[in-house]
């Protein structure tokens, strides 16, 4: 590897720009690469973001020797396709999440990455806040005891789907769950420092779209009888006047409640967005970081491979993420508690 990690980005979607952007604040990695089938969008995106090089087709750029990693920002239901494809050709991974529809194709990526000897990290964006990163850290040193309980609410208004594999189950994997749950399971299996023994969950569909879940309430139960509480919504009209800009965007922090609460047996952390920390009320993390969470996501990648370990978020912690998802999206299902054990196979 070269004293930068070169990067190729695959994909030219939204969350392909919000990574791109992170790259170029990111002193570890260049951008050497990008990947699409849309002639006209990969231009404009190579020109927008320096990109030295593009290609129409994933296999033309794995033939080549422009990059030593790949950032898979496609859609949910090629992710294992992808995957593979670059573990084979020895190129080490960044997938965005969830890490794919599945548990049972999140092992097929993980078994690819270990046979051929690459890294492989998902793209939990949200973990490299530091206002999350701190809250680990306290909880780690004992501020509030020990973690008994979080409750978790991400609220908010979209009316429909702000690209079209949204709409779809088989694509999307579901909905609410697979594209806003993935990132709050990831913080909450973070803090426990553990996956859930158990997993119910109640989900609706109000959407006259997408075919997936705009409501879902999910309960998962730990060790030690503690447990954790998700509430999420696509129906929460926060103004008298919603605006909506469709295809341009999802939505902004502003448009949402994302609040959650870290209940320890000594104390409360709150969690506000990733951006506002407190303890016990008091403010000890607020504001804008100095290195964006997409830079540091990549700088966290590049010094693995360089440091020859597994990143904070390697493909286990994707891959545990998506059981409990399947775990949730089969209890809304079958209307009843499912246990982890009974999925991993």
């Amino acid at each position: 590897m070269s004293e930068k990690l070169r990067v190729c980005i695959v994909g030219c979607g939204r969350v392909a720009q919000s990574h791109a952007a992170g790259a170029l604040e990111c002193a570890d990695v260049e951008l050497s690469a990008i990947v699409s089938r849309n002639d006209e969008k990969r231009l404009a995106f190579r020109d927008a973001y320096q990109v030295s090089v593009d290609f129409a087709d994933l296999d033309e750029a794995l033939a080549s020797d422009t990059f030593d990693a790949v950032d898979l920002c496609v859609p949910n239901h090629v992710h294992v396709e992808y995957a593979l494809k670059c573990a084979k050709a020895g190129k080490h991974i960044l997938i965005e999440k969830p890490m794919a529809n599945t548990y049972a194709d999140c092992k097929l990526i993980l078994d690819a990455a270990k046979e051929y000897g690459v890294t492989l990290m998902t793209g939990q964006s949200r973990r490299y806040h530091d206002a999350v990163l701190l809250s680990k850290k306290m909880a780690d040193e004992g501020a509030i005891g020990e973690v008994i309980s979080i409750t978790g609410s991400l609220l908010g208004y979209l009316p429909a789907a702000p690209t079209p594999w949204w709409n779809n189950n088989e694509t999307a994997g579901g909905l609410m769950i697979p594209l806003w749950g993935n990132h709050i399971f990831d913080y909450i299996l973070y803090m426990f420092g553990e996956s859930p023994e158990r997993v119910y969950c109640e989900s609706y569909s109000n959407g006259a779209t997408w075919e997936g879940e705009d409501e879902a309430t999910v309960l998962m139960g730990f060790s030690k009888g503690r447990f954790a509480t998700v509430r999420m919504s696509w129906n929460t009209r926060l103004t008298a006047d919603e605006e909506w800009e469709g295809q341009s965007k999802m939505l902004k922090s502003s448009d949402i409640i994302y609040e959650r609460y870290i209940q320890g047996s000594q104390g409360t952390l709150k969690l506000n967005d990733e951006t506002m920390l407190t303890l016990n009320g008091a403010v000890k993390c607020e504001g804008a970081q100095p290195i964006g969470n997409f830079a540091l996501q990549y700088s966290e990648l590049a010094n693995a491979i360089k440091e020859g370990r597994a990143p904070l978020t390697d493909g286990d912690v994707g891959a545990e993420n998506v059981l409990v998802q399947d775990a949730a999206l089969l209890s809304a299902k079958e209307k009843r508690v499912v246990f982890l054990s009974e999925l991993r196979g």
